[in-house]
């Protein structure tokens, strides 16, 4: 039986959950009393404002699940890039401010460029890398527009070495770390600050996946997490060294869980919800699975301009390798959609398979003509 809390409850949600309530998140001790009237097991966060709702109302019922705290830790920026300072781990100079008038000379010691964005949000939304000092104001209120408490994280921009950044799914079970959501995630010149596609398996090389694993374990643990699946961003920079940009405390969206399954067989949705109520068992039995690296294509389909949707145009000898093409809001014909810098969803996502890496390759290299967006 599954129960959805939340503002409220679209027609997909009313069709998947057992029981719907319309609450407010933020309303922790009217969580905790639907939570004991249902007599819940387990209770898993879906989005990043529902993560300390979810930790509060586990740790008043003694389920699964970790600290507010270390979770607080992991959402907000700031806290984020103290937390890679305390431990050791690779960041850059940074600092939080609640208005604009604050900032004053604190930025003097600061490098441009610099990233200007968000403190609290989540899908890229309300970053703007600047080069001087022009503009800052512009985007300091546009990060402020979109961060939950209104606060802005300011930081020197670390440049990656290439469009190329690495993306996971980390599973944590008592302090261990199963790694199976490793991928490729590629941006675009167009848009360098939203990833637009996933490759799957990631293509790193030993070093390269020693100093992603050391930098990400050494974060969870300073976090002090011991429960759950985590999103990890990041890149290496020109030097080498990997940048985790953010820790986000839950599934990613766009439709991963769904395509690392395609690529490893390992289904990171069952483990996360039969974890959360202290089922064991699929965890248990992946000691003995047979992981697969089936070459996976996840591309996001977002229109190059904004306009009326006609139609989302996929070259025929592509589609023979289209596995999946999901849309979180059933997007149809004549529906107004925004360009790729605006958009805060994709029109659809769409996962390919492919016998070989070179495929593979080949398709992503044109991935922008072989699939597209035609508007009315």
């Amino acid at each position: 039986m599954s129960i959805f809390c939340g503002d409220k409850a679209n027609e997909r949600i009313l069709r998947l959950a057992d029981v719907c309530y319309e609450t407010d998140w933020n309303d922790t001790e009217q969580l905790t009393r639907i939570a004991e009237k249902e007599k819940i097991d387990g209770v898993v966060a879906l989005c990043d404002p529902a993560v300390l709702p979810a930790a509060w109302t586990a740790a008043a019922l003694g389920l699964p699940g970790n600290t507010v705290e270390s979770l607080e830790v992991l959402l907000s920026k700031n806290s984020f890039r103290a937390l890679q300072d305390r431990a050791g781990l690779f960041c850059p100079r940074h600092a939080v401010f609640q208005s604009f008038e604050e900032i004053g000379e604190a930025l003097a010691a600061f490098r441009y460029p610099l990233i200007v964005k968000p403190l609290l949000a989540s899908s890229s939304f309300g970053q703007t890398v600047l080069e001087s000092a022009i503009g800052l104001k512009e985007a300091f209120a546009a990060a402020a527009r979109v961060s939950q408490n209104g606060e802005v994280c300011i930081e020197e921009y670390i440049k990656p070495r290439s469009m190329r950044s690495v993306e996971a799914d980390v599973f944590v079970v008592d302090g261990t770390i199963l790694w199976e959501g490793m991928r490729d995630c590629w941006h675009l010149e167009s848009a360098p600050l939203r990833p637009l596609y996933d490759v799957y398996p990631a293509h790193l090389t030993e070093a390269e996946q020693e100093l992603f694993k050391r930098e990400v374990s050494g974060a969870l643990r300073a976090a002090g997490v011991r429960h759950g699946e985590f999103n990890v961003e990041g890149f290496f920079n020109e030097a080498g060294r990997f940048l985790i940009v953010e820790i986000n405390p839950r599934q990613a969206g766009y439709f991963n869980p769904q395509h690392i399954e395609l690529s490893c067989g390992v289904n990171l949705t069952k483990l996360l919800v039969t974890t959360a109520v202290g089922d064991m068992e699929y965890y248990d039995s992946l000691a003995g699975l047979k992981r697969t690296a089936n070459n996976i294509l996840s591309y996001s389909v977002f229109s190059r301009a904004e306009g009326d949707l006609d139609y989302v145009y996929i070259d025929p000898l592509l589609l023979t390798h289209l596995k999946s093409f999901d849309s979180l809001y059933r997007l149809k014909k004549g529906d107004h959609v925004k360009d790729n810098l605006t958009a805060k969803w994709p029109i659809g996502q769409a996962a390919f398979a492919f016998d070989t890496a070179e495929e593979l390759e080949e398709a992503r290299k044109h991935i922008e003509e072989l699939v597209r967006v035609v508007l009315l």
